[in-house]
């Protein structure tokens, strides 16, 4: 375990009455508990690093919103199923983007297969966030001001039961270069997107053209080899990066292996 402090939110902390077991802490006790998660965690600047263990699903819903809540210019997330049970996250986003804040959000493409999120992200684009889809996130994740980062440690089907508040260490940068490397190679979020790629599907010369373009053919060796021009080549290069999302010809041959095109 990296030095540091660390706490395990299964007491209630000091000047909060405990009714019973935690698990029947009333909810102005669980968000003292979560408020108090922040606060420790804001104020080891200096240590060299801060893991603090969230139990529970209210808590962890808490924890994330404790710590948007605090964001003063830029939250980054991957979003993936299950969710935290908060219903509050989308609306405080709302009001931190009209702040000010920069939002850059992950989107598995699962998380985006669910009806009333893909209108939520959709809205919230139109607002401001930045948002990008991956095909498979390797987990959910909310950083914020380059300081502090929760992540799940266990979850279900349906909830995150305990997560992991990680504050400035050789942690936290790690997590800060691979959320920075999954950001780089995600597709662009569009509202009309194929989430299940199976529409629109390509014919077998696009699926050349997209095989070369995986490879880092140049539009002149992709015209010389499919037999037809360089501008004709460039067109249909452009057509098919349009197509998929996204902005570059590299994402174009990523996109398409993740679809299941290649």
């Amino acid at each position: 375990m990296l030095p540091g402090y660390t706490e395990e939110l299964t007491k209630a902390p000091t000047g909060v009455a405990e009714p019973g077991a935690p698990e029947q802490l009333g909810e102005r006790a669980v968000q003292a508990q979560v408020a108090s998660v922040t606060r420790a965690a804001r104020a080891q600047a200096g240590s060299a690093g801060v893991l603090q263990v969230v139990h529970g699903a209210k808590r962890v819903g808490w924890a994330a919103y404790e710590l948007q809540a605090s964001a003063t210019h830029l939250v980054q997330g991957v979003a993936k199923p299950p969710y935290a049970q908060t219903g509050t996250l989308d609306s405080l986003e709302s009001r931190k983007l009209a702040e000010g804040v920069r939002y850059q959000v992950l989107y598995d493409r699962s998380a985006l297969a669910r009806p009333p999120q893909l209108d939520i992200t959709t809205k919230l684009v139109a607002l401001g966030e930045q948002a990008r889809v991956i095909h498979v996130a390797p987990t959910k994740l909310i950083m914020v001001d380059n300081e502090i980062a929760l992540l799940p440690l266990t979850v279900t089907e349906t909830s995150v039961e305990s997560a992991v508040v990680v504050r400035s260490s050789a942690m936290l940068a790690a997590i800060a270069r691979i959320f920075e490397d999954l950001w780089r190679y995600a597709a662009p979020f569009t509202a009309n997107q194929d989430l299940d790629g199976n529409e629109l599907r390509p014919t077998e010369e696009e699926r050349w053209i997209l095989s070369l373009l995986a490879s880092g053919a140049t539009d002149d060796t992709i015209g010389r080899l499919m037999g037809f021009s360089a501008r004709t080549a460039h067109r249909r290069v452009r057509e098919l990066i349009s197509r998929l999302g996204v902005e570059t010809r590299f994402q174009a041959g990523m996109q398409a292996v993740k679809l299941g095109w290649l």
